[in-house]
């Protein structure tokens, strides 16, 4: 099927709309159907013809590249009311399982460009949408100054944009619509792993602090999860300094065998792959931080890049970590090139948990243990991961090779 792609952006001297041109015609050579779309703004930008976005475009497309330039380090007052008029879709559900990736520009630096992709992320994670990244190693990105969240360039007053930034767009264009092509959602029937061999059964990591015994049984539920749709699971346990039990919980119940320890190789090895961890100032804790520390890789992707991830956590009260922890987990997973797939509002057991939109949590002062709700969330959660990683690991369509330096990308 082909891959619908909207483009969307707001741009006052042209810099957005020249890059915003060149993700859409990247998306093309993908073999993407594509709009190109400006936000209603407060003043007109110059030689902006293509059409206002709407709230439908967002419902017709499978992925979607927003483009903003940067104020104090989020996203134009323009396109968040962009991002305000999906509210009555996103309240009926409708928005989830889009694959979005961003884009920016600021007069400075270091002036807000990697804060405004970021800040831009959290609103589509409560749509449930799947972000994506850069392309690890990818020379296009190093040209245009290496930033894993999205596209970030300088926003020069006469409005022009260098070759690299524009080719950076593009690229990031058609790795979009790539992966949209793969997560675009199926029929019921077919939207599930499916029972088999190799080619044909998914394949979800679930990696842990198991001495946690709150996260441990988080994580035992979210392996649960993807196992009811048939994938198959590797739960993981970190070990190594820093590793310990939260004090004042109970000690391993049941007398079950530990997980067997985590490795690189365990991750390589799966199609989607889920973190838990204690939060712990504002983060997750060091031991799983010092694991995907290590598997980012000094060149060339790694053996998270392209593949769906998300996080759950435990904090001692219900403000000391809960989205914080989870947003900064996200942060890391960009660098390592993984798509980042959030719960969003994309079942009634995360409101009943909690309505924590970036991943399942579980406050300890609300219990030693986690919640039958909030357990009910971590099985989404796996079930969630198994979906998505079914869906980015199947080939996608052979691209064109009408790309602008006159070679092809794959």
């Amino acid at each position: 099927m082909t891959p619908r792609v909207a483009v969307v952006y707001h741009s006052r001297r042209g810099t957005m709309r020249a890059l915003a041109g060149a993700a859409a015609a990247g998306a093309r050579a993908r073999g993407a159907q594509v709009r190109l779309l400006r936000v209603a703004g407060d003043e007109p930008g110059p030689g902006l013809p293509d059409g206002v976005a709407a709230p439908e475009d967002v419902l017709w497309a499978d992925g979607l590249v927003l483009a903003s330039p940067t104020y104090f380090g989020n996203v134009s007052a323009a396109f968040k009311r962009f991002l305000d008029s999906t509210s009555k879709l996103w309240c009926e559900g409708l928005l989830a399982d889009r694959v979005v990736t961003g884009m920016t520009a600021a007069t400075c630096l270091h002036g807000g460009r990697e804060a405004t992709l970021l800040t831009l992320y959290q609103s589509v994670y409560h749509w449930g949408s799947w972000v994506l990244g850069t392309e690890p190693g990818d020379p296009a990105f190093h040209g245009a100054g290496g930033n894993p969240y999205g596209l970030a360039v300088t926003a020069l007053r006469d409005g022009s944009v260098a070759e690299d930034d524009l080719a950076a767009a593009w690229a990031l264009g058609h790795r979009l619509a790539a992966a949209a092509g793969r997560a675009r959602p199926r029929r019921p029937a077919e939207d599930r792993p499916r029972a088999g061999g190799r080619g044909e059964r998914g394949r979800v990591t679930v990696v842990h602090c198991a001495e946690d015994e709150t996260v441990r049984l988080l994580a035992q539920e979210c392996a649960a999860g993807a196992r009811e749709l048939g994938a198959e699971v590797r739960l993981r346990r970190l070990v190594g300094p820093g590793v310990r039990r939260e004090s004042g919980l109970p000690a391993r119940a049941g007398g079950a065998p530990p997980a067997a320890a985590v490795g690189p190789d365990d991750v390589a090895w799966a199609d989607s792959v889920v973190f838990g961890a204690p939060a712990r100032a504002g983060a997750v804790a060091a031991p799983l931080l010092g694991f995907l520390q290590s598997l980012e890789p000094p060149a060339g992707p790694g053996p998270l890049a392209g593949k769906p991830a998300s996080g759950f956590v435990s904090t001692a009260r219900p403000h000391a970590g809960s989205e914080s922890a989870l947003l900064s987990l996200h942060h890391v997973l960009h660098h390592s090139g993984a798509v980042v797939v959030p719960p969003g509002y994309t079942d009634p057991a995360v409101f009943e948990a909690g309505g924590n939109p970036y991943g399942t949590s579980h406050t300890r002062s609300a219990g030693a243990l986690p919640t039958v709700q909030a357990l009910a969330a971590a099985r989404h959660q796996g079930r969630r991961m198994a979906l998505a990683g079914d869906r980015l690991r199947r080939r996608p369509s052979a691209p064109r090779a009408d790309t602008p330096l006159g070679k092809e990308v794959t």
